[in-house]
């Protein structure tokens, strides 16, 4: 199924809903990685709902940031081959250095204002990968849903892309960042409508970002 939605003076963007499509379009190791992910979420008795909003094509992926388990907990819920976020830190031990490009991870360096990485994952997504991105910044202390940072806002507003908000429940009884130990508690992952970014003049983008992020948050938490 196809469905049409207005992008900013470039036409429309299709948006398919079929996922075997999506996964049959994975690279080999990251379909054989998705899978292996998938059997350790079948112990949380995990349940997605709104897989039919995952769109085709150039995609911004927001959802609230609980525990270490979310990214791998929302690739698997889309069921298309995504890139995640990683701090550059990440990448230092050489092993992590060969290990984590394979699983499409993108160092970012989150003290600096990695302004070159920002750059990377713009013309990524607009040239047709979908990304993953946690517009809280970091892990809830407490299960609940933060602040957006405006970074967020950037992306998506100079990316011009269509817009998934997700919402990941049951994760921070799981591993919560207090946790040391990994628990099967029930993990649930709703997928809300893609929407796309407004249109906002030049002048006045940097002033609009904290809303956009702020956007993002409000249609995430009203994910049910």
């Amino acid at each position: 199924m196809l469905i049409d939605i207005p992008t900013s003076g470039k036409g429309t963007t299709p948006l398919k809903s079929d996922s075997r499509f999506n996964f049959r379009e994975m690279r080999p190791f990251y379909r054989f990685a998705y899978n292996l992910v998938g059997l350790e979420l079948m112990l949380h008795r995990i349940r997605v709902e709104g897989r039919q909003n995952v769109p085709h094509g150039g995609c911004l992926i927001v959802a609230n940031h609980l525990s270490y388990l979310d990214p791998t907990t929302v690739g698997w819920a889309v069921e298309r081959e995504i890139f995640y976020l990683g701090r550059k830190t990440l990448f230092k031990p050489p092993i992590m250095n060969w290990f984590l490009p394979i699983c499409n991870v993108i160092p970012i360096d989150r003290e600096g204002g990695d302004s070159g990485g920002l750059r990377k994952i713009i013309r990524m997504l607009r040239s047709g990968d979908a990304v993953l991105l946690f517009p809280e910044g970091t892990r809830s202390p407490d299960g609940n849903l933060q602040p957006a940072e405006p970074g967020a806002g950037l992306v998506a507003l100079k990316s011009g892309v269509p817009i998934l908000p997700v919402r990941v429940f049951g994760t921070f009884e799981c591993l919560s960042r207090h946790q040391k130990r990994l628990r099967f508690a029930p993990i649930r992952v709703v997928i809300g409508q893609p929407y796309l970014p407004p249109l906002v003049e030049r002048s006045q983008e940097k002033e609009a970002y904290p809303a956009i992020a702020r956007e993002m948050m409000e249609r995430i938490r009203a994910l049910k």
